[in-house]
């Protein structure tokens, strides 16, 4: 095939695809703008010892927090050990409700007249209360949970015994107590209920579970307490119907997995929500405007939409509720600055994107591919390679949608800021302004990748984090590898020249260098750096970030609202501008170069994303890039005065010797 014709075809298909991709990200936007309430909520049993603590009742506490902007409680399923914090029961083991009956006036009086006419098992467990509709609510969850239950009833007051011992009750769910459920709805806030998981779930139990939820007034969203959810792995389908049946979303709290909760939230359509809170053991390491940050950040840049308020731990004044009222109070109008709305958490829409458009994205992502392997200069049997590659995507699309719009994804942020760097790096030196402008071009080629990544996963489940971009580390190391090697092998720009060696035989000799010592240590040490970089990178943290670092992100994140990122705009864009600036002269200026692709795969990696809002990114890159140029303008000045330091030095010199 006609060189130039054969091009043409793959830039056509490279803009075709990138079009599709266009309207994929465009749709998502719009989606994002009108996601944009956020639910504040408030354990019950830490609001009821903030009551305590203040000396006020419960429904006075409530109706402030309400009134400063608090909109839910989280009532999490009661256990054994929890059940008396609602005031409706009491509870002993068997031991203690027999040496209850035989002491006698010991917890009061009726207890002592009922027990005494029973038999009374040591190994047994017994629950009392006054109240019969919440006897009969708990007699139906010990039912389902435990197995063998009696309730019998002395005069007014209500005996709940189960076989089930004190120990197993601990971490056993024992339904929601109602008088607090209708307090919080008297008070105008909603109720997001936290269900405890049990064992031996059968779908005849979570019918049977779930029919009182759907009596709780003001529910607005339902979660889940344990690593797993109630009925992994083969009952999800049966828990997604009850779920369903209440009319509310699914909770997912961030970085608590929970297994059978992705999967459970796409049997639900994606009707999800997701929750950020600070753990309790945690409170003490924040001041208070750490912790607003903290919620602002989760809200603004990760999509959080409901957030979990835990009472402050420490005090300026004597008054504890008012600087909690003052506190919500202040997060509520910081979110309203951001643009986000305080009130029933809003969920996401379907984000269909058709099998045609992903088949168009994945032959621009191909075209990119073997646009880089002809810049490499394996030019024989592309057109071949790309119908094969076309054919694959097309079956893999058919056969396994979502494995293959992750793994075209993958592709794109490895592809593009490979094909960018072999594509803009010169060996000739160029002037500051034509170095910024060489930056900016790079950058922008690179994001032909971004834009892939977002086309291809433009669905709200990843939107939501019930599915994820795939191989982080891959597409940060492999790109870095490419880049390396290939210039290493080429000792400068690649294909610069007319009467090129084949790469067959650059390869060849490459492999038969010597190998020097100070290339050795320079590659230990870059190895070095690599090691930290892939250990840094990724969805989970295995390195965290100093106290200084983590302090300098605060303070960027307050100064421009969207923090860039470290390896851009203080590693990678500066020296890869200072790099334009020297022009790449011979495989010394290798490290220089590596490190400023770091800033390129970056940038890329940032729109993989996807549950960071598309315009929070934008900010991110922008704010990036012209960090960057002003943190290269600076290293270029260096560059500058060391260079005249050193030429200076050799004049002395040579001055000297004459």
């Amino acid at each position: 095939m006609n060189k130039n014709y054969y091009q043409k075809i793959l830039v056509l298909l490279l803009a075709a695809g990138m079009l599709a991709a266009g309207l994929a990200a465009g749709q998502r936007y719009k989606i994002e703008t009108n996601y944009r309430s956020v639910e504040l909520a408030m354990p019950y049993d830490e609001l009821q010892s903030l009551a305590r603590q203040t000396g006020k009742s419960r429904p006075e506490v409530m109706q402030a927090l309400r009134e400063h902007g608090l909109t839910s409680v989280l009532f999490k399923e009661p256990a054994a050990g929890e059940i008396s914090n609602y005031g409706d029961f009491a509870i002993m083991s068997g031991q203690e409700a027999l040496a209850a009956s035989r002491l006698g006036g010991q917890p009061s009086g009726w207890l002592y007249e009922a027990l005494k006419n029973e038999e009374i098992k040591p190994e047994d467990t017994y629950f009392f209360t006054d109240q019969e509709a919440g006897a009969r609510q708990l007699e139906e969850q010990l039912k389902v949970k435990t197995g063998n239950v009696e309730v019998y009833q002395y005069n007014e007051y209500f005996i709940i015994r189960t076989t089930a011992d004190y120990n197993t009750l601990k971490n056993t769910g024992l339904g929601f107590p109602v008088a607090p459920l209708e307090e919080s709805a008297r008070c105008g806030l909603f109720a997001i209920v936290q269900l405890r998981n049990w064992p031996g779930v059968t779908p005849e139990g979570l019918a049977r579970v779930f029919a009182p939820l759907k009596k709780i007034p003001n529910l607005s969203a339902i979660a889940f307490n344990d690593p797993s959810v109630p009925g992994y792995p083969n009952l999800l389908p049966q828990l997604a119907k009850e779920i369903r049946s209440l009319g509310v979303p699914l909770v997912q709290i961030e970085f608590f997995f929970q297994k059978g909760l992705p999967k459970l939230g796409l049997l639900l359509d994606k009707h999800v929500v997701r929750l950020h809170g600070i753990k309790s053991e945690e409170m003490l390491k924040y001041e208070t405007a750490d912790l607003k940050s903290r919620f602002l950040l989760a809200a603004g840049e990760r999509n959080i939409r409901v957030l979990l308020i835990r009472p402050l731990i420490s005090y300026k004044t004597g008054d504890p509720l008012q600087e909690n009222l003052q506190f919500i109070a202040g997060l509520k109008k910081d979110l309203q600055k951001q643009g986000l709305a305080v009130g029933n958490a809003s969920f996401l829409p379907p984000l269909p994107v058709s099998r045609l458009s992903l088949f168009f994205m994945g032959l621009g992502v191909i075209s990119g591919g073997l646009l880089l392997l002809h810049r490499l200069g394996l030019r024989q049997g592309g057109w071949l390679l790309g119908l094969l590659a076309a054919m694959v995507w097309a079956g893999l699309l058919g056969i396994a949608l979502d494995p293959a719009r992750k793994l075209m994804a993958l592709a794109a942020v490895i592809i593009f800021p490979t094909l960018s760097l072999t594509v803009n790096i010169r060996s000739h030196k160029a002037s500051v302004e034509k170095s910024i402008a060489m930056l900016l071009r790079t950058s922008l080629y690179s994001l032909v990748g971004a834009l892939f990544t977002m086309g291809l996963l433009a669905d709200s489940a990843y939107l939501l984090k019930l599915n994820q971009f795939m191989g982080v580390k891959v597409a940060h190391v492999l790109p870095l590898l490419l880049v390396g090697g290939v210039f290493y092998i080429f000792s400068g720009p690649p294909l610069s020249g007319k009467q090129e060696p084949s790469l067959l035989a650059r390869l060849s000799g490459f492999l038969n260098q010597p190998v020097l010592v100070k290339w050795a240590l320079v590659a230990v040490v870059l190895s070095a750096m690599l090691a930290v970089y892939i250990i840094r990178t990724g969805n989970e943290v295995v390195m965290a970030p100093s106290t200084l670092e983590l302090k300098t992100r605060t303070l960027l994140d307050n100064i421009l609202g969207v923090r860039p990122r470290t390896k851009e705009f203080l590693l990678g864009h500066p020296l890869l501008l200072l790099l334009f600036y020297t022009g790449y002269r011979d495989n010394r200026y290798l490290p220089l170069l590596l490190l400023g692709t770091v800033g390129q795969i970056s940038l890329v990696n940032t729109f993989a994303h996807i549950h960071t809002p598309l315009l929070i990114s934008l900010l991110r890159l922008f704010n990036g890039l012209w960090l960057g140029i002003l943190s290269g303008l600076v290293l270029i000045l260096a560059w500058k005065l060391a260079l005249h330091w050193w030429d200076r030095r050799l004049d002395e010199k040579t001055s000297y010797n004459k």
